[in-house]
């Protein structure tokens, strides 16, 4: 039965004198040098680093990072004010190395007394301290084509359910980690080798060491994020987490730009209203879905050399097709009833889609060829391929606060998602695209490659989030994706598609099916910026909360929110009633901080 309240508080409190010792839900994520950025603040490094902090933003689960080549791990950094460690769980992705002087004491303390969890990935037990905490040490490295096998029942491998077996993939060779785990319990081996092991302190924490090899790229596997993700729920005891079940973020973008009007290579139709609403909104809205169009509000014209409002454009004579003639007022019409309709969400392609500078050598462009230097790739806002060189700073900051200023004022909305227009961006650390869109306020983009924006860091997502094109002559099923429950799945098209033929987006819409969760930008947006925290006056075993602002989580405002959330076998027991290890927790609509909780149902309205 469904027990119908706004929110539902927790059925039951543990012992005394287990609540005085509450840990918080938080989770530290500790490294070496792993991190390429010396600012710590851009996570795009393809290892295992990026792999986990972009699962961890992507599950929305709290953590900070810890990199021991710049900081120590001591009570200075992992006590609070009143004693107590700040973090319920340490993931120690630490590569081998010496770490004499940095405070690994503390850890000790923190795991054997104090009841903090631990999670270990592959060589990380180089480290005598940390070999110590989980019983394992590492001996060498191997090579062999063995996939993992299930040796013991335990809660970390319950829902593997002989997926194990896809691990390494078949007919591959995979290194691996040669360890004895003579103080560890061992729950998975690969061939003779331990592969997955656990530790329980008497009075203490919980200890996982997950045998994943570090510099082969297999915490990017679907296996490893599952484990990783028991990993964290069974040391700390609890885990709430975002799912993204068959979830798909569509995007079309262009609408608004001017280079459909003269580029060879680029050309057609502008969209009218009528072929908008017939094509786009009423097919969307038989599927209850949502598209992200992601638009230009800078018209780049070349007889007046000037940037003019595109929906002002009513008469554009096509400079390539004799006798097409673009009317963006019939288009923006067309996304307005998109957008009324709840099936449009306005986000941003930039300003022009075009370089800033259109004068220098070897332009100026708005005077060049089109078959010659005036075809080169102009197309491109946030970096310049035709000249070689990085877009400065201030001028790719003036074009973001142009598209947030103007999409502001045209559909009354704020764009939380930035899409590169051409496809080019500045990687050095003062002109780096990412970095300077988080500063202006955007929470997701597609940059460097699909990140998350924040205050805290911009973390490339794409080890975790698939994403994929699609056009107009394509046919695409849901067997064609790779679905994962640990985010969505982007798909990109363009206005052109549309175009070139009015009927293809209802088609995609037919061949996706039922099944689908069509997400939005910002949906996302507003879980991977969701704040979720354990409340630290409640007493409670498991008194969680979420806090959703009013920018990021602006979705949230207007709709609910679901989380999941999964409960180890010892806190199941704790809590003394039949609550089920895994439930759905529905947060109604509304920003600010909501109290979670769990239900004896499995299901939390």
């Amino acid at each position: 039965m469904k027990i119908r309240i706004a929110l539902i508080a927790w059925i039951a409190l543990v012992s005394a004198a287990h609540a005085q010792t509450v840990r918080p839900y938080r989770f530290l994520l500790v490294i070496s040098d792993q991190w390429k950025d010396p600012a710590s603040y851009v996570i795009e490094d393809n290892g295992e680093f990026q792999v986990l902090a972009a699962a961890l933003k992507s599950w929305g689960l709290p953590f900070d990072v810890l990199r021991l080549d710049q900081q120590r791990l001591d009570q200075y950094h992992l006590l609070d004010r009143n004693g107590h460690s700040r973090y319920g769980t340490i993931i120690w992705d630490a590569a081998a190395g010496d770490f004499r002087g940095k405070g690994l004491d503390v850890v000790e303390e923190l795991v054997k007394k104090d009841g903090v969890g631990l999670v270990v990935v592959g060589d990380g037990i180089a480290a005598p301290e940390i070999a110590n905490l989980t019983g394992v040490s590492l001996l060498s490295e191997f090579i062999s084509t063995d996939t993992l096998a299930v040796t013991r029942a335990h809660f970390l491998t319950r829902e593997l359910k002989g997926r194990e077996k896809l691990f390494p993939p078949a007919g591959k060779y995979w290194p691996g980690n040669n360890v004895s785990a003579t103080d560890a319990t061992v729950l998975m081996t690969r061939g003779p080798h331990p592969f997955l092991t656990t530790h329980e302190w008497q009075g203490g924490g919980k200890v996982v060491w997950l045998g994943f090899y570090r510099q082969s790229g297999q915490m990017s596997e679907q296996v490893a994020r599952d484990l990783l993700k028991r990993s964290l729920a069974w040391a700390q005891g609890y885990a709430l987490y975002a799912e993204y079940d068959h979830a798909i973020v569509m995007f079309m973008d262009d609408m608004g730009t001017s280079d459909k009007t003269f580029l060879s290579y680029w050309s057609y139709r502008s969209n009218p209203e009528d072929e908008i609403q017939k094509g786009l909104v009423e097919p969307l809205k038989q599927h209850h879905a949502v598209l992200m169009q992601d638009v230009n509000t800078g018209f780049v014209d070349k007889h007046s050399q000037r940037i003019l409002n595109p929906w002002k454009q009513e008469h554009v004579v096509d400079a390539v097709v004799p006798g097409r003639v673009h009317n963006y007022a019939s288009t923006k019409r067309g996304l307005d009833d998109g957008l009324r309709a709840g099936v449009f969400e306005i986000q941003s392609q930039g300003w022009t889609h075009m370089l800033p500078d259109l004068d220098s050598p070897p332009g100026p462009w708005w005077t060049a060829s089109m078959d010659g230097v005036g075809s080169l790739g102009w197309w491109t806002e946030f970096g310049d391929p035709v000249r070689k060189k990085e877009i400065p700073a201030i001028t790719q900051r003036f074009h973001m606060r142009q598209s947030l200023k103007q999409i502001k004022g045209d559909f009354g909305v704020t764009p939380l998602f930035l899409m590169r227009g051409g496809g080019g961006v500045s990687y050095s650390w003062p002109n780096n695209t990412m970095r300077i869109a988080a500063e202006m306020g955007f929470g997701l983009s597609e940059l460097q490659g699909d990140e998350y924006l924040g205050p805290d860091y911009v973390i490339n997502l794409q080890p975790v989030l698939p994403r994929g094109g699609w056009a107009q002559d394509r046919t695409l099923s849901p067997k064609d994706i790779p679905w994962t429950v640990d985010a969505p799945y982007y798909l990109v098209f363009h206005d052109k598609d549309l175009a070139d033929d009015p009927t293809s987006i209802a088609r995609l819409l037919d061949e996706l099916g039922p099944g689908i969760r069509f997400m939005s930008a910002n949906e996302y947006c507003a879980y991977t910026h969701a704040n979720v925290s354990r409340d630290p006056d409640s007493r409670q075993a498991l008194a969680l909360q979420v806090d959703y602002d009013s920018h990021y989580c602006a979705y949230f405002g207007s709709h609910p929110s679901q989380w999941t959330l999964l409960l180890s076998d010892e806190t199941r027991q704790e809590l003394g009633e039949d609550i089920p290890e895994k439930q759905t927790i529905e947060v109604p609509k509304g920003t600010g901080r909501h109290p979670v909780g769990a239900s004896a149902s499995g299901t939390n309205h």
